[in-house]
């Protein structure tokens, strides 16, 4: 785990690349306190911080090939590195470490472009094939690991944090009013879009290629819609453990000492249960509580601890709002709105007294339909029985009254789709709402107040025809990798506490969204296209 820089410029200088690269590792020392390395060779200059958890002593980035003309440096956890180390091996391949970072270099050898396919874990690469001057940047399948780049005439500069970026003064600092408007309505600035024009993110399972001054992008994969396959709830069940059971083994690999986060809910405690049913010896668990009951989970995660045997940490925390907000704005470096990432900052900061590596629950509700607003928004997506001109009516006041009037967002619903009223749920001002709070000149310089509310809209379509897969596509889409994951990994990264999701592991996902609905939340799931058929044929 660690944090990666870079840039690739026709008119780079030695003395200019070993300045810019050195400054933008500083700026993310926190992401990888235990070592440093650089590799400059214009046009092209990469970085690395290092938190060594594999391979500590011979895990040293940038590495490369035999003969030095492909180099890579690495954010992350390649899980199936041992599997793909022995099959390039039997294919010649020479290895000089037990890092799990010397894979992607000889994948890249044997596989080319198609060696991002062959990763399972979390990551953000950065490849430099000399031999092509062809430099790869690549994320993984959720965007659990980020990577931010800037591209202009005479190249790119990227980092892991939004930061680095910055240490360049040729890369623009002016606001994008579209992430703005975003930000307003989310609460958080969907990728691949940053709070700066033209400062991008590589998106999630995509790679970015730079050749002969031209982009590349490609997308090694994707959440696709599928139709449920035939199986009974016995049988998905026993195939859920064997995946999970799965999941959590290959994250249990580490040089250095492992624990896992653990609330009391389902997601956490399932992770906690799969570990203690390997491990050799008691598990850590850490929990974090408030004064304040009604918001503290303490109770449920000791009795999980107990019942399962673990190594239990638990703190009661009285965090200083107004002394931490600073900390974590420089952390995220843009507008963040999901207040949960103070507890979960303080959970990881008790965490990395203990442990370097942490196992979590994150992605459980996305995967299985855990949210309650799922089940909300199934309620309503069922066809009101009003006709289509009442409808309309009372969408058009709803949208006409002030936003502290009780019932708006209901009368405004009655003339929305099913994908709308989800997506409208989500937000926290809705569009009219956000034409009040900008100034004139603000609302001018927005080009489509309505273009992300568009891009949204198409749940229906990729949820391949079913209400439930297409609230959760959205949110694999959007809030998973633009909030949640955005919150634990800035919040573990900056204790230095790598964080591992074993119920997001790609095999899993992939499967669960293959069940039946009605597998995750009951008998309730309403197919979008019985929706459509009923209000088609009543209007």
């Amino acid at each position: 785990m660690c944090g990666i820089v870079g840039c690739l410029r026709e008119d780079l200088t030695h003395d200019r690349a070993r300045s810019l690269i050195g400054n933008m590792c500083a700026t993310i020392r926190h992401r990888g306190p235990d070592d440093e390395g650089l590799y400059i060779a214009p046009p092209v200059a990469l970085g690395m911080r290092r938190l060594s958890i594999i391979d500590v002593d011979g895990g040293h980035q940038p590495i490369g090939n035999e003969n030095g003309m492909i180099q890579v440096v690495f954010n992350g956890e390649i899980y199936n590195h041992d599997v793909l180390r022995q099959q390039l091996i039997q294919r010649k391949h020479q290895f000089r470490t037990r890092s799990d970072s010397e894979v992607i270099v000889h994948s890249y050898e044997e596989y080319g472009d198609g060696c991002w396919a062959r990763l399972w874990g979390m990551f953000a690469i950065a490849l430099w094939d000399g031999a092509n001057r062809r430099l790869l940047l690549a994320r993984d399948r959720f965007g659990k690991k980020p990577l931010y780049y800037y591209a202009c005439a005479n190249g790119i500069i990227f980092g892991s944090e939004l930061k680095t970026l910055l240490c360049d003064h040729e890369v623009p600092r002016r606001v994008d009013p579209a992430a703005i408007d975003a930000y307003f309505t989310f609460g958080y600035v969907p990728g691949p879009r940053t709070v700066f024009e033209g400062v991008r993110q590589v998106p999630p399972g995509a790679s970015l290629g730079w050749e002969l001054g031209k982009w590349t992008a490609r997308r090694y994969w994707s959440l696709q819609p599928m139709p449920p396959i035939d199986i009974s709830e016995s049988e998905a069940a026993d195939e859920t453990r064997r995946l999970l059971r799965d999941a959590v083994r290959l994250r249990l690999m580490s040089d250095v000492p492992l624990g896992a986060f653990l609330s009391g809910g389902i997601d956490s405690s399932a992770v906690v249960a799969c570990m203690a049913e390997m491990a050799t010896q008691r598990v850590q668990t850490f929990s974090i509580g408030f004064m304040e009951a009604d918001f503290s989970e303490l109770n449920y995660a000791c009795q999980v601890a107990q019942a399962l045997g673990t190594d239990h940490h638990a703190e009661i925390v009285h965090p200083d709002v107004v002394e931490l907000l600073p900390e974590l704005v420089r952390a995220v470096d843009e507008p963040f709105a999901d207040e949960s990432i103070l507890p979960t900052y303080c959970l990881a900061k008790m965490t990395r007294r203990h442990v370097t590596v942490a196992l979590s629950g994150d992605g459980g509700d996305e995967t299985f339909g855990g949210y309650t607003r799922y089940l909300v928004g199934l309620r309503n997506a069922y066809p009101t029985p009003l006709p289509r001109p009442a409808r309309k009516l009372a969408g058009t006041i709803g949208e006409r009254l002030p936003d502290w009037v009780r019932g708006k967002r209901r009368l405004r619903w009655l003339n929305l789709s099913p994908e709308e009223r989800y997506l409208d749920g989500l937000t926290y001002f809705d569009r009219v709402s956000r034409a009040h709070l900008f100034a004139p000149s603000f609302r001018a310089a927005l080009e489509d107040a309505d273009r992300l509310d568009s891009d949204f809209n198409a749940m229906g379509d990729v949820g391949g025809g079913d209400i439930l897969r297409g609230m959760q596509y959205l949110d694999f889409a959007s809030y998973l990798p633009s909030d949640i994951l955005v919150k634990v990994d800035r919040a573990s990264m900056w204790t230095s506490l790598e964080v591992r999701a074993p119920f997001l592991d790609h095999r899993l996902v992939e499967f669960a969204l293959s069940l039946p609905a009605h597998y995750h939340v009951g008998h309730t799931a309403v197919s979008y296209t019985h929706l459509r058929a009923h209000e088609t044929g009543r209007n």
